[in-house]
C-alpha cells in the first residue's frame, strides 16, 4: 500500500522523460542546420555547371575562348547565373597557363565561402585545343 500512496517518484520518473526528449530532440536538429548550407552549396554547384554545360552544349563557350572575345563571355554568364550570384571566370590552356587576360567577373566578392567549378571546354575547329574553365560562385547569405 505505501507504493500506491507515494507518487514523488513517479513525477521524477516523468520529469526525466521529458529531459530526455528535449536533450534529444536539441541533438537531431543541429546536423539539419548544416544540412541546409550544404544543399545551399550544392545548388550554386549545380547551377553554374548547368550554365556552362549549356554555353558548351552548342560550341558557343569554345568558340568565345578561342576569339579571346572575354566580354561577350562576361555577358553571356551573367545572363543566365542570378543578379545575387557573383561570378568569376578563369580560363587556362592545357598546360594550366591562364589564358584570359580581363577579369571576367560580375563585380566584388560578396562572400568567404567560394564554390569552384572546373570544366573542360575542347574546342570544335580545326585546331584543336583543350580548355579548362574555373567558374567561381559565391553568394548572399
Amino acid at each position: 500500500m505505501r507504493f500506491v500512496n507515494d507518487k514523488r517518484g513517479q513525477i521524477r520518473i516523468i520529469e526525466a522523460l521529458f529531459a530526455s526528449l528535449l536533450m534529444i530532440s536539441t541533438i537531431t536538429l543541429v546536423p539539419s542546420q548544416l544540412g541546409i548550407e550544404k544543399t545551399h552549396f550544392n545548388s550554386y554547384y549545380s547551377e553554374g555547371t548547368q550554365v556552362l554545360v549549356s554555353l558548351d552544349s552548342n560550341g558557343k563557350l569554345s568558340s568565345l575562348i578561342e576569339e579571346r572575345n572575354w566580354t561577350s563571355l562576361k555577358k553571356c554568364i551573367q545572363s543566365v547565373l542570378p543578379v545575387s550570384l557573383w561570378f568569376n571566370i578563369t580560363v587556362f590552356d592545357e598546360n594550366l597557363t591562364i589564358i584570359n587576360d580581363a577579369k571576367i567577373s560580375n563585380g566584388g566578392l560578396i562572400s568567404d565561402e567560394i564554390i569552384a567549378i572546373n570544366y573542360v571546354c575542347a574546342s570544335l575547329s580545326q585546331n584543336y585545343a583543350i580548355y579548362i574553365v574555373r567558374l567561381q560562385l559565391a553568394g548572399v547569405k
